[in-house]
């Protein structure tokens, strides 16, 4: 499957640096669609004014987007597959925006993935009559990366070994691999399905997981920028049990849908995916807590902060890591394990607190429209099916 072009929906961390990387692997027009607001123009200065955007780190290079714009009507004709690279409470708004201009066939994904796209997805789609356009997701990003100079130069920290991906239909992935691996240049492998692509999320357990340990006790003191914590290298003892407890639970949803059709081998124990993500990146790998703290791709990160006055943080609980990682990912895991009669205390605690430091805004199976429940699948044969239809 040859591209003519692909089109990067997206503005950030991870949409810059695949517009690099693609740009540089694929013999194809690579376009952006930066559609919040004043986004492309920013783009489009940084670009204009360093020759493309540049790699720096872990990959090096340069790539040169052929057409930046924040109208999905001049980027988005003309793409065979169009990648989301946007925060994952953006997946339906953007796809609302792109379906008028999609070409036949087109190929639409999000790089990653969260919990539920398949759900969202296959709803719009179907409601806009567009049973021609496959839908694909990626667990994580390929890269662990940050924006140096906005539209001029990423930091790529560290490269995964491998990342899995799904389709839906679910035999079509086979199709557009060779074109994901060609443009982010990391192996891909087969999660069997995007119910596995959901549950194989680790970021839904790692970002919360690692957020409560650091500030489940948080009193409201503001700290100093010397106290601000490494995300992954200042996880605790006790932390990491907790991770390796929700874990735990993930595996107990998979247990339970061991005798259904579904191949959920994709779904790896944290440690297991840790260690085949980034390898002899890691120096110590005899336990979880090792595996985090000694991981050389994590080295630096620093825990989400504001700055609330001068020279003193907060937590930043409005972040990634809860605001998406819980209504996008720990929630929609909860919802399923809701249907699967299984107990997750662990995720429970966790998912609970988020609600409440982010204002109720971190997602429910009330108001989750991510959550199997919410698109009418009610009990565990519904999602089964869904989930194998062709």
């Amino acid at each position: 499957m040859r591209m003519e072009k692909i089109t990067i929906c997206g503005g950030g961390n991870g949409a810059q640096t695949l517009a690099c990387i693609a740009g540089q692997n694929l013999a194809c027009d690579v376009d952006m669609y930066a559609p919040f607001r004043g986004e492309a123009e920013r783009l489009r200065e940084g670009i204009e004014a360093h020759g493309g955007i540049e790699a720096r780190g872990a990959v090096r290079g340069r790539g040169c987007p052929h057409r930046v714009s924040g109208e999905a009507a001049h980027v988005i004709p003309g793409s065979q597959a169009v990648v989301f690279v946007v925060p994952a409470f953006a997946h339906e708004s953007t796809l609302h925006k792109i379906i008028p201009y999609l070409d036949d066939g087109a190929w639409v994904g999000a790089m990653p993935a969260r919990g539920g796209l398949d759900y969202c997805m296959a709803r719009v789609l179907e409601d806009a009559g567009r049973s021609d356009v496959s839908a694909f997701g990626l667990q994580t990003l390929p890269w662990a990366c940050r924006v140096a100079e906005y539209g001029r130069t990423v930091q790529v920290l560290g490269v995964k070994e491998t990342v899995d991906a799904a389709s839906r239909p679910a035999a079509r992935l086979g199709r557009i691999v060779p074109v994901l691996e060609q443009m982010v240049g990391v192996p891909i492998g087969d999660a069997g399905s995007m119910l596995a692509l959901t549950l194989a999320n680790t970021g839904q357990i790692i970002h919360p997981g690692i957020m409560y340990d650091f500030f489940a006790d948080w009193d409201g003191e503001t700290f100093d920028d010397g106290q601000v914590p490494l995300f992954y290298q200042g996880l605790s003892e006790e932390g990491a049990e907790r991770l390796g407890e929700m874990s735990r639970e993930i595996q107990r949803i998979c247990a339970c849908l061991a005798d259904s059709s579904l191949d959920l081998s994709s779904v790896y124990d944290l440690k297991t995916w840790l260690v085949r993500s980034y390898g002899d990146a890691i120096l110590d790998a005899s336990s979880l807590h090792s595996a985090f703290v000694t991981n050389q791709a994590y080295a630096g990160l620093r825990a989400p902060v504001k700055e609330v006055a001068p020279g003193q943080f907060a937590p930043a609980f409005g972040a990634r890591y809860l605001a998406e990682d819980v209504p996008y990912g720990l929630a929609v895991s909860q919802a399923i394990a809701r249907l699967a009669g299984v107990e997750t205390p662990v995720m429970d605690l966790v998912v609970s607190w988020a609600r409440q430091r982010v204002g109720g805004e971190a997602g429910g199976d009330e108001t989750n429209d991510r959550t199997p429940q919410a698109h009418d699948l009610n009990d565990l044969e519904a999602l089964i099916r869904f989930t194998m239809e062709e």
